[in-house]
């Protein structure tokens, strides 16, 4: 039971970790995932509660959080301002209007189908994990079989020589945000189907995960290294830590204090295996 809670509680992680690692191997950051879970979570849950279809709350969900990922990439790859700068602003902007939609109250609904997507399961997996690990593959075949991919790692790694090659680097920097903004509204979406309800500081803290699930997972800071799939592992491990620590009676900030504690010998753990595979010759 405590293992198909495990996966249930993982998945928003899981899936905004894969974001996150498509937006870093550009050698870039997302610190707005975190607030765009919560507007996202507003939007839908209000939708509902103003007695629009599920299927066009969840959409006006996800378009909510692809805008403001089109903005931030567009900002950050035409205008360059950096990528840190850019999305601090735009978490800032849409942590207030989660807040200002609402009114700082959570957001309830007449109870439909949509409360018990995050009940339900097949064969034994929460189906909420089971929609993230479809993510997951087409993320891996998008990485690894296809020239988005390629150019993906080739941003972060030489950026000016991609673009000396006449690939229009502007163009997949944005869609990376983008994607990541999609991948913040679907994790939206999980859990306010799981809570089933509306909260406006429901994504809080969790750009903190998702960089921490990358970064252990190996995914460079500095762009062009690392694999999406350990970062997407490393996301169900960090949340069996929290929900160790949990059962052993540990509050939520000494869980973030164990996150940071393992973000840190994470990688120094990485700094010391790449100076260790990779001798001089």
């Amino acid at each position: 039971m405590n293992l198909k809670n495990i996966l249930l509680h993982s998945s928003a992680l899981a899936i905004l970790a894969l974001g996150m690692s498509l937006v870093m191997l550009t050698n870039g950051i997302d610190l707005s995932v975190g607030s765009l879970v919560s507007l996202v979570s507003i939007v839908t849950a209000g939708l509902l509660g103003s007695k629009f279809g599920v299927l066009f709350a969840i959409f006006s969900g996800i378009l909510t959080a692809s805008f403001f990922g089109i903005f931030s990439g567009i900002i950050i790859s035409r205008i360059k301002l950096p990528p840190f700068i850019v999305t601090l602003g735009t978490m800032v902007i849409t942590a207030s209007l989660a807040l200002v939609l609402c009114g700082g109250e959570t957001l309830y609904w007449e109870k439909n189908w949509f409360n018990t997507i995050a009940l339900k399961y097949f064969f034994g997996v929460p189906i909420l994990f089971c929609i993230v690990s479809i993510f997951f593959i087409l993320i891996m075949l998008l990485i690894h079989y296809t020239s988005f991919g390629s150019y993906i790692y080739g941003i972060g790694s030489n950026e000016e020589a991609l673009r000396l090659c006449g690939v229009k680097v502007k163009l997949y920097k944005t869609l990376v945000y983008l994607l990541s903004g999609c991948f913040a509204s679907v994790a939206g979406i999980m859990l306010t189907s799981r809570i089933a309800s509306g909260n406006p500081i429901i994504g809080m803290g969790y750009e903190f995960e998702a960089i921490a699930a990358a970064a252990i997972g190996g995914i460079s800071f500095i762009g062009g290294k690392g694999n999406p799939a350990f970062a997407f592992l490393s996301a169900v491990t960090i949340t069996m830590l929290t929900n160790g620590l949990g059962l052993m009676g540990f509050t939520t900030p000494w869980q973030y204090c164990g996150i940071g504690a393992i973000l840190v010998f994470g990688m120094f753990l990485n700094r010391i295996l790449a100076k260790v595979s990779l001798p001089e010759r």
